[in-house]
């Protein structure tokens, strides 16, 4: 967890405008992921975003 900011910035590989777009299962805690675009945000990472699957 530590770690995901600085691995998102390799694969960027210095293109800041590429988006990042997150994509949780139902099982992980809405705590954590506002805690992985927290560490994204203040890496510098503007570009972030959910991906959202409507239940049918």
């Amino acid at each position: 967890m530590n770690s995901v900011a600085s691995e998102v910035k390799k694969l960027q590989a210095g293109n800041a405008a590429m988006p990042v777009v997150i994509s949780a299962d139902k099982g992980v805690k809405y705590e954590t992921v506002v805690s992985v675009m927290d560490q994204l945000k203040r890496a510098g990472i503007e570009r972030v975003g959910l991906s959202v699957q409507l239940a049918k």
